[in-house]
Order: structure tokens, then C-alpha cells, then sequence
């Protein structure tokens, strides 16, 4: 009811703006009418719209809403827009339709802006803006400058916007739209929602494995049949009993292994934000750890909102068996070529709710969000020391709520680049952990808000030379990147999402790959240094070691160590060649290298795969061979999806940064920027102003003179 209310009152609202059966009257003789335009009309109802689509959005996500409540919503606000909107002049002042009337005394002018003409008021009154296109109604501002001049736009006395003001706001928000869609999920925590059909989500964690025998074929095929099941169970009830307990310790040891790993990936959060200050200038050191800080809990609730249900809603159509299943994310929106119908993003598991609300949906919930934390992560780090705030508290909804998570479901989430096998490519475009989907997302994303920021103040002359900005502690980046080292134990490993049956076993492999890989990348970078440079570099040595790690992110399930190490040290090379490139040559300001590791190296990572997958890892059947090793379209595959992970990461991003910088601007003022962006963005330095360098004993011997 309270829903219903809610729409009933904003839809009154709207038609008492223009159809009041008693109001104002107007005085004196009509000499004419304005009619609005539909898109005029639009214009002049927007904010309600704005309001009337953001409810329904999140109440029909919350399944509050059912089709014929929103199509009675929908056409009732048409139809309000649709209602006849018109002023009418007269001798003595102007009204519209029956809602008001104000005399032409009230007004000293008009002025012609873009978009809609402004009546000027004089000191005792306010204005009002009329909702016509000046252009398109040549004919009617000539009638209204019988009454009135036009007064110039320098001589409007108008207020000027308060950008931050306003950010502040656009940021605060969202506060609300996360508040109301956790209150109208909470109505549907212990019931399923009218438009879940399928298995019933277990809640208790009591039903799921309780298939047994059948919940045992799926991670053995051809050991264990339907057959067998069913004559255990008439012939052998103690084993078919004994099977559920097999079973559910089984999805037992693949819930701990997944969360512990997912809690190794979280912790490369500590890892990423002393990279990022260490390679940073000591005076926006806390403006730098505390975007690290807080894009953990803004990526995290626009995930839960609805990043989650985009990229794994509709899982379940494919299974994974290794943690029961998950047949409770059922909806996958696709579309069908030939035959085929290909995945485009899931829209089942929003805030958790109805088939989300299920205890092996939490485990891959969890999973999944550190890593999309780890993508949101990176663009931080190129666009250090110099954007606003505020500018980043929305970066972070967009990020974790629609940019990761619609790629993650073309490749993960049964979308139509893990299809592309379909065609003849392969096994379709894989990426055993994410050296796309997190990585290459997370780096072309930083690239595309690099350039729209612009380079930090300094960084360029105007001959186009570069000046090198050392970062103040290069210590706190050393030992942040032995943190991500140890966190990418969880990262790679943990993407077989289970340590038993599947082929779950080569976790050792990819443990070892992982390890072999991020040492040859740092020992490449170091020697790369050493004869180019003279002396070997510390930046590259540290950036080397992410660099290799990153590559092997994609291959690590499907190579050998051998070839680990092939990668991890073309990697080495590679970052220290791209640093240049980005920073040289194009001109773009990236202080962590943040771009090169992530953008050039993710890319590599999904091309290696395509040339070095060698066929002995089998997951439940899932095999690959690359390039080398005889089958081109593999590669063809990995070649589309990087093609398709830089179109769409760099292509979105910039539009939304350029969006955002032209609605609030987010670049930081020029001088909080070579103050430093710690006192004027965060209030608080991240070193004590007032700590004095230590002199030795001297500190504690007496002042001379004195006892």
C-alpha cells in the first residue's frame, strides 16, 4: 500500500502542475498563448519523472512492483506529459494553465537563455522561467516584448552554483536510494519474490548437498551416474545416505577454501593503497589512502545493489557445481542469433534478496566482490593527487553497480564471450582469474580517467619535456607489493571456486605459477633497468613484480610453469617499455604506473593464454589449447575479448568521466592541488605537521643553565 501511495501521490503532484480544476484566474485581456512542445513538457516535468523512474527502479528490483503496476505507473506519467501545458498573456500579466498568474509589475525583463526564457523579477519579487525554447518561439517572445525587455545576460543577477556544493549532494544521494532499497528488500528476505521461479534458495544451509549421490555426478562425471544413484537408493539406502554427507563435506571444504581465499584477495586492499601512497608525494598522502580506504565499502554497496545480479543473475543456468550449484540465479537476459542465444547481463540476485538470499550465493557473493573491489581499485592510482572527492564517491557506485560487473558477465557469467566457442573459437574466451576482466577493466579504465583529469600541475613543460615526480616513500610501496604477492595466493587459486573434484587439484600449479611469474617479471624489469639505465630501478623492480603477476592472472589455470615464467618476464619488459610510452609520448600523467600494469599487461595476460594454454588442465570437462600448442581459434577467441574489454572499459569510462566533469566538474582547484590535496579535500594531513626530526641524545640533556 505504502508503494502504491507513493506513485498515486507523485502522479497527483504532477497533474495538479498543470490541470488544478480551481486556481489562479487570470486578469485582464488574453492577447495570446504559448503551448509547449512535448519535449518542452518533458523539460518542465523532469524532476518528477527523474523521481518516479528512480522508485520504480528500485522497488521493481526489489520485487515490490509487479508488470501491471508499472505499466499503469508508465502510462500514467505519459499521459500527464502529455496533458496540453500553456501560458497565457494577457494585457495585464501572464499565466499558466490554471496554476498561477503573475502581473507584468512583478518583472523588470527577460532574459533569453538557451533553453527556456527567464523573467527577470525586480527586487521585491522573485522570477519564474518559462519552458520554451527562445529559437523555437521567435513568434512568441516577440509578443512577450510588448511587455516586457530583454535584458541582457551580464545585467540577470543570478547566483552562482555552488559546484561542490552540489557534489556534495549528487554524492549524498545516494545514501538514501541505498537505504530505501534496504528497506524495501527486507520485506522479501523470507519469502521469494512473485518473479523467482525455479529452486527455492536455502537459506539454513541445511538442503544444499542434501542431493547427494546426484549432487556427486556433476563433479564426477562417468564415475558416478544417475543410474547408480538410483540403485544405491533401492538397493543400497546406507550409501545413499552415506553419499549426502560426502557431498556436503565436499561443498564444505570448497565454502572454506573459496572464502579464505576471498579473504587473502580483500586483504591486497592493504597492498594497493601502500603502493599507491608510497608512489605518491607525501602531501596528499591521505587524500591517496583514503580513496584506497573507501572505494572497499562504495564498490562493495553498488555491487550489492546491483552489480552482483548483472554479472551472475542468471549463473545458475550454467551451474557451479562446486558450490551446489547456485540454480537460484536463473535470469540471464540474452539475445539469439543463429540459433544461439547469447548472454548480455543477469538480473536476478539483486541486494541479495530472493534466489540471493542463499548460503552458497553468499560464498560466491563474497568471492566475487573482492575482486570487482581489486578493478575499482586501480583507477585510483592513475588518478592520484589531483581529483575531487566527491567526483570519486560516484566513481565508485558506477564502477561496482554497471562497468565491471556487465564485462564480468560476458566472460564469467555465461555471456556471450564464454560462448564464442560456438563459432569455432576454442573453448570461448576464458580468463582463469581476471587479468581481463579485473585487471584490463580496472587499467583501461584508468587510462580513459587519466586523460580526461588531465597530468598533475608540473608534469609537463610547455616544450612537451617531462618532469619526474618521485613518490615520497618508495619503502611503503615495496612492502604494500609483497602484500598483493601474498594476496594473489587467493586471487589465482581461488578462481577454481573449490579444492575438491572438478580438476580443483591443480591449485597447487596455479599457486606455483602465480609465484614463478611475478619473480620473473621482477627480475626482467630489474635487468631491463640495469643495462638501459646503468643502475637498476626500484619503481620497475616493484611494478615488475605486479606486471608478471598480472599476466599470469588469466593463464594460470591453463599453463605450465614453465611458460609462467615466459610470460612473467615478457611482462617485466613490457611494463617498463609502456611506463615510457604512456608518459613520453602521449602525454599521460599516471604516478603509479597504474595503466602498464594493469591495462598493458591485463591485455598480454589474455593474449598469453591464447598462446600458451596447453591442454592438461581439465575443469569438469573444460580443456584449452592455445596457439603453440595447435589451435588458433583459441586465441582468435582471447584476441575478441581483449578487443572487446578495452572497447568497453576505455569507451564507457570516458564518457562517464566527461559526463561527470561536465555536470560537477572533477578535477581538485589548482591551488588544493599543489598545496596538496590532504587538508582541503580530507581535513587532515597524513603526517603530523608538528613531529620534529629526532637529534640523537641531545633531545634529553638539560637546557644549559638549568638543573
Amino acid at each position: 500500500m505504502l508503494v502504491l501511495a507513493l506513485f498515486g501521490f507523485m502522479l497527483i503532484f504532477m497533474l495538479m502542475r498543470v490541470a488544478l480544476p480551481i486556481g489562479s484566474k487570470v486578469e485582464g485581456r488574453k492577447v495570446g498563448e504559448i503551448y509547449l512542445s512535448f519535449r518542452e513538457r518533458l523539460l518542465y516535468h523532469r524532476t518528477n519523472v527523474y523521481a518516479i523512474g528512480a522508485v520504480l527502479l528500485l522497488m521493481t528490483l526489489a520485487g515490490k512492483v509487479s508488470s501491471p503496476i508499472e505499466m499503469v505507473v508508465i502510462v500514467g506519467t505519459f499521459a500527464i506529459i502529455t496533458f496540453p501545458v500553456r501560458y497565457i498573456v494577457t494585457t495585464e500579466g501572464i499565466g499558466l494553465n490554471n496554476v498561477l498568474f503573475r502581473h507584468w509589475s512583478e518583472f523588470r525583463g527577460m532574459s533569453l537563455e538557451k533553453r527556456h526564457v527567464a523573467l527577470v523579477p525586480t527586487s521585491e519579487w522573485r522570477g519564474m522561467r518559462l519552458f520554451i525554447t527562445p529559437v523555437m518561439h521567435k513568434k512568441d517572445v516577440t509578443l512577450l516584448r510588448r511587455f516586457l525587455s530583454i535584458v541582457s545576460n551580464d545585467k540577470v543577477a543570478r547566483k552562482p552554483v555552488d559546484k561542490v556544493k552540489l557534489a556534495k549532494y549528487a554524492s549524498l544521494a545516494i545514501v538514501p536510494i541505498v537505504v530505501v532499497g534496504l528497506a524495501l528488500g527486507s520485506g522479501v528476505t523470507h519469502a521469494q519474490s512473485p518473479d523467482d521461479e525455479g529452486p527455492q534458495a536455502d537459506r539454513s544451509g541445511i538442503e544444499t548437498g542434501a542431493d547427494g549421490c546426484a549432487g556427486l555426478t556433476a563433479v564426477a562425471p562417468g564415475t558416478i551416474t544417475a543410474d547408480d544413484c538410483a540403485k544405491a537408493q533401492t538397493d543400497e539406502p546406507f550409501a545413499s545416505q552415506l553419499s549426502v554427507l560426502v557431498n556436503q563435506n565436499r561443498l564444505a571444504a570448497n565454502f572454506m577454501w573459496v572464502l579464505v581465499t576471498g579473504y587473502l584477495v580483500m586483504f591486497m586492499q592493504a597492498g594497493f593503497a601502500l603502493v599507491e601512497v608510497g608512489f605518491c608525494r607525501a602531501k596528499s598522502a591521505m587524500h591517496v589512502m583514503m580513496t584506497n580506504f573507501m572505494i572497499y565499502g562504495l564498490g562493495m554497496l553498488g555491487y550489492f545493489i546491483c552489480g552482483f545480479a548483472l554479472q551472475f543473475g542468471g549463473i545458475g543456468k550454467i551451474g557451479v557445481g562446486s558450490l551446489g550449484g547456485l540454480a537460484t540465479l536463473n535470469k540471464e537476459s540474452t539475445i539469439s542469433i543463429d540459433g544461439i542465444d547469447w548472454g548480455l547481463f543477469g538480473h536476478k540476485g539483486f541486494f541479495l534478496v530472493g534466489g540471493g538470499y542463499d548460503v552458497g550465493v553468499a560464498v560466491m557473493f563474497l568471492f566475487q566482490m573482492v575482486f570487482m573491489d581489486t578493478t575499482a581499485t586501480i583507477p585510483t592510482g592513475a588518478m592520484a593527487e589531483r581529483w575531487k572527492w566527491s567526483a570519486f564517491c560516484i566513481y565508485g557506485f558506477f564502477i561496482g553497480g554497471f562497468l565491471y560487473p556487465v564485462y564480468g558477465n560476458w566472460v564469467w557469467g555465461g555471456g556471450w564471450l564464454s560462448q564464442l566457442g560456438n563459432e569455432g573459437m576454442g573453448a570461448g574466451y576464458l580468463d582463469f582469474a581476471g587479468s581481463g576482466v579485473v585487471h584490463a577493466i580496472g587499467g583501461w579504465t584508468a587510462l580513459a580517467g587519466a586523460m580526461v583529469l588531465g597530468p598533475r600541475i608540473g608534469k609537463y613543460n610547455k616544450d612537451g619535456s617531462v618532469n619526474a615526480i618521485p613518490g615520497h616513500n618508495i619503502i611503503l610501496a615495496a612492502l604494500g607489493t609483497f602484500i598483493l604477492a601474498f594476496g594473489w595466493f587467493g586471487f589465482n587459486p581461488g578462481s577454481t571456486l573449490g579444492a575438491s573434484g572438478n580438476g580443483n587439484l591443480r591449485i597447487g600449479i596455479i599457486a606455483v605459477n602465480t609465484m614463478l611469474a611475478g619473480a620473473a617479471g621482477s627480475f626482467a624489469a630489474m635487468c631491463y633497468t640495469w643495462v638501459v639505465g646503468k643502475k637498476p630501478d626500484p619503481g620497475m623492480m616493484i611494478n615488475g613484480l605486479l606486471a608478471g603477476l598480472v599476466a599470469i592472472t588469466a593463464p594460470s589455470g591453463w599453463v605450465s610453469p614453465y611458460y609462467a615464467v615466459v610470460i612473467g618476464g615478457i611482462a617485466g619488459v613490457l611494463v617498463v617499455l609502456s611506463v615510457g610510452f604512456f608518459d613520453r609520448v602521449l602525454k599521460i600523467d599516471d604516478p603509479v604506473g597504474a595503466i602498464s600494469v594493469h591495462g598493458v599487461n591485463g591485455m598480454w595476460g589474455q593474449l598469453a593464454l591464447g598462446l600458451f594454454a596447453d591442454g592438461s588442465a581439465n575443469y569438469g570437462g573444460l580443456q584449452a589449447k592455445g596457439l603453440f600448442f595447435g589451435d588458433f581459434g583459441q586465441f582468435e577467441a582471447q584476441v575478441v575479448g581483449a578487443v572487446v574489454a578495452f572497447v568497453w572499459a576505455f569507451g564507457v569510462a570516458w564518457l562517464f568521466f566527461k559526463a561527470l566533469d561536465k555536470i560537477m566538474g572533477i578535477r581538485s582547484k589548482p591551488e588544493d592541488e599543489i598545496a596538496g590535496l590532504d587538508i582541503p579535500e580530507m581535513g587532515l594531513p597524513a603526517y603530523s605537521p608538528d613531529a620534529e626530526p629526532y637529534r640523537g641524545g641531545q633531545d634529553f640533556l638539560p637546557t644549559p643553565g638549568t638543573a
